[in-house]
Parts: C-alpha cells; structure tokens; sequence
C-alpha cells in the first residue's frame, strides 16, 4: 500500500518507450528467424501502463490494432482514460488491477509490455507477469520485460544504498528526492561511474530518481536467472531490444543440434553481459512452442525497411575502410568503418523522415559510394558491419513502409495526439518512431494551436503575440523565422498531416 500511495503521489513520467513499439519489435525479431504479427492490426497488453503515455501514442498511430493497458493504480488509470476520451480514440482501454490477478477477458495478445516492472515488485508479482505473458501470448506473440542486470546494477546499487540508509520513508516523495539530491551533491564518489550518475540524479526527473533509488524494492537479476525463470513458466529468450556496443556470433556451431546451439547462445549472453557490465535489459520472450529462437542473423536485413536521424562531422572516406563517426539525434557518436555502410547511413539521413527498404537505399549507397572510389560490393562484411549499427541503434529497424511524412502545404495541421500532447501539461509529444520530443514552452504553444485554420504567417503571429504577453522582445520577422522552423521541424518528426 505504501508503494501505491508512492506511485499516485509521485507517477512515473508519461513517457514512450521507443523499444517496445510493436513495429520495431517485429523487424527486430525477423533478425532472430521469428515472424511476428503485423504491428498494424496487433493486440497489445501492457503491463504496468501508468497514465498510458507509451500506449496511447501506438494507438493513435495504428488504428487497426487494438490496445489494452493495465495498472494498479486507480489514479494513474483514471488519469490516462480522461486523456483518450478528448483523443477519442477507440482502440485503447486503460483498465485498473493487479498484474497478480488479471481478469479472465483478457483474450490473447500479439505483443505484451512490461517495462519496469519486474526489478521493482515482490517475487510473486514477477512470478504472476511470466505466467501472464505465457497465458496470454498468441503462438507468434513477442513478450518485452525490461529488467536491472546483476552485472552492471551492483555498481549503482552502493549508491541506492546510500540513498536508502539516510532516507525518511515517512516525509512526501518530493521531498525525499529533494533529500536524496542533497546528499548527492555533498558527496564525492571514489567511482567515476558514480560520480557521473550522481550528477545526472541532480537534474533527472524526480519520478526516476524516486522509484529507481528510492523505492523499497528493486532487485537486479543475472541474465541466467531471468532466462531460468522464464523457461519455467514456459517461455523462452529470444533478443535484446536494447542498445549494445556488441553481439553474440556463434562460431564452429555447425555441428550442433538446434537446443544445443540455443543454450550456448544463452551462455554467451550471460558472458556478454559481464563483459559489458550490461545494467540494463529489454530482453524478448517468445513461447516454448514456438520456433526455437536463434542469435541475429545480418542477411536478414535484406527484408527489412530502415530509417536514421544522422549527422557527422568528419570528412567521410567512401572509399577506404577507416573509422569515422556518426552523431545521433541523441548527440552520441557512433562509429562506423565500412565505407558501404557510411555512404548507406548518408542516404537514410538524407531520406530521414521516410523510411527505406533496404535494396532502395543499398542502390543508392552503392552509387555514392562508386562515385568516390568504393571498388567492392555489398559483401557479408558490409551485411556485418550494418548489423553492428543497428545493434547500437545508429538506424531503426522497420518491418513495413509507412506513409511518408506530410508534404509542405498552407495551412499546416497537426495530428489530434501532438495537439493533445501539447496542450496538456506534463505529456512529453511523441514523433512517429515513438520518440519523446524535446519542445520548448514556444512550440508546444504553437503545435496546440495548429488544427489547419491558420497559414504559417498566422502561427508566427501567435507566436509574437505569445512572445510579447510574456515580456521577450521579438520582432515580426524573427517570430516569422521562428515559426518557419518549428513547423519545418514538426513536418520532420511526422507530426503533421498536412
């Protein structure tokens, strides 16, 4: 009862988890030989929804699919069902209940969601949500459970210790955050590590600092215990849907039988994890009775559609192999060799926001790079190469081709979910790859008001007049320029439908 009343004073942030959109998990099973369902018509249950901020944003998005979110908190729950009345969206349900005690309508899901729930509840709980993903998966279905990893977590775990010990469970949550972050900012770590996730607790958000390092239970798991006790509800492993700087290959395997290659996999992943120091796991379960999984394979790419928000400052070498860099839209900076692969990473920047099937954008890398000197071909160690920038998520996976984004027009019109998410305090905008936008107070204000009635030299008036109500001196043509940029930017992220 304590955690409740916790999570409906303090909820967690209303954010989209881009990890666990059906249609990345999808193409991303495809690289394991798994065939999933459409994301367009799926049925999704997730567990622990909170107000519904990362499904409602794949609701709206796939309006063929149907939604079902479930949480313990009647707050949160009530919360979230006010939201998708105004959206109207009639896809999606929030319902209020116990992961521990799921109603019997449920019917079989596609794709299930777990994502912070299986560190931070009892042993029963977890028990009940792999029974629950069992019961519940259809035979093709993908399970997602996210989970703190024994192997990197004990190092953050001293300083959740710490937290913890000079914690008063009594006082209001935000004010044993504001406790929590004065100790961090008096205390000198001896670990560079943890020097570095004080700092970030300092300015992160006070949900996370809370329920993360605060909260009376959060258990880190070594990959062999999560897989054991999957397997004992009936599932298996079948990826990792997060980032990673490596990946598993497999090698001199060709002489084992299936489940003996299957378990080595899972020994390698549990090495690689150690080897990485992995804190954190979106690991993907399937049923026991489905296809046995198996580690990626890099000439499945050929199937799958990509897209990539990329800059780079470096002179890129289309001809040679060197190792240059790429920048996210994140700001990190991934490194890329293979000179194929830096020209097809130029042409999916250049196409962003339209996603590419893979032989469209291959031509057109292979002309670019011809162009500078390149003499290969897409070999198996380009096909490798890709692979490891999508393991580090340089590029996103897609398993079909959505409409391209609006075309520039008159009178710009924003979907109903980005006016929602804008008009209403405290709800991150979500782009179409299921992204949490960072938009000031400026462009939320003007992507509120931006339903198709007004040209974009109206939006930069409201805007000026936004500008002056608030004392900051602009004048028409720099509001103009303003303006311009944010629906430009909008039009990008694939908020706009006209």
């Amino acid at each position: 009862m304590d955690t409740l009343q916790s999570y409906d004073e303090l909820p967690y942030d209303r954010l989209p988890f881009p990890e666990t959109e059906p249609d990345f998990l999808s193409a991303l099973a495809r690289l394991h030989g798994f065939v999933a369902a459409d994301a367009r018509a799926a049925r999704v249950l997730e567990l622990g929804c909170a107000q519904g901020g990362n499904l409602i944003p794949m609701a709206a998005r796939y309006p063929q699919g149907e939604f079902v979110g479930i949480d313990l908190s009647r707050v949160q729950v009530e919360a979230g069902q006010g939201f998708i009345a105004d959206l109207k969206l009639h896809n999606i349900s929030l319902r209020h209940g116990d992961i521990a005690a799921l109603p019997d309508d449920l019917r079989e899901f596609d794709f299930i969601i777990a994502h912070g729930v299986y560190s931070w509840v009892p042993d029963a709980v977890r028990a009940a949500l792999l029974a629950a993903c069992r019961r519940l998966l259809r035979p093709q279905g993908i399970a997602y459970v996210s989970f703190n990893v024994a192997a990197g977590w004990r190092t953050y775990d001293r300083l959740r210790q710490l937290l913890v010990q000079h914690d008063r469970p009594e006082l209001g949550p935000m004010q044993r955050v504001a406790r929590a972050r004065s100790l961090l900012a008096s205390t000198r770590f001896d670990d560079e590590r943890l020097q570095k996730e004080a700092a970030y607790l300092e300015k992160a958000s006070p949900s996370y600092v809370f329920h993360e390092y605060l909260s009376h239970i959060n258990q880190a798991f070594s990959f062999e215990r999560f897989a054991a006790d999957a397997a004992g509800h009936g599932l298996r492993y079948l990826g990792e849907a997060g980032p990673r700087r490596a990946r598993i290959a497999l090698e001199d395997d060709w002489g084992l039988l299936p489940d003996a290659r299957f378990e080595r996999w899972l020994e390698a992943e549990a090495r690689l994890d150690e080897a990485l120091d992995t804190r954190f796991r979106r690991a993907l379960l399937v049923r026991d009775d489905a296809a046995l999984p198996q580690p990626q394979r890099a000439e499945s790419l050929q199937a799958l559609s990509f897209s990539a928000e990329l800059g780079s400052d470096d002179e890129l070498d289309f001809a040679e192999a060197c190792e240059q860099h790429f920048i996210s839209s994140a700001g990190e900076r991934l490194p890329a060799g293979h000179p194929l692969l830096k020209a097809f990473l130029v042409v999916l920047a250049g196409a962003y926001p339209r996603v590419t099937g893979y032989a469209d954008a291959l031509d057109h890398a292979l002309e670019l790079a011809r162009e500078y000197g390149y003499r290969g071909a897409a070999d198996e160690a380009f096909l490798d190469a890709l692979l490891d920038f999508v393991q580090m998520q340089g590029v996103r996976l897609h398993g079909f081709m959505p409409a391209p984004a609006a075309a520039p027009c008159d009178m710009p019109r924003a979907t109903s979910l980005a006016r929602a998410q804008a008009s209403t305090p405290g709800w991150p905008v979500t782009n179409a790859f299921h992204l949490a936008l960072d938009v000031d107070e400026w462009g939320r204000s003007l992507l509120a008001v931006m339903d198709g009635s007004r040209s974009t030299d109206a939006l930069a008036a409201h805007l000026l007049a936004a500008l002056k109500a608030a004392d900051i001196q602009a004048t028409a043509g720099q509001a103009a320029q303003h303006a311009h940029a944010y629906v430009d930017f909008f039009r990008r992220q694939g908020l706009l439908s006209c």
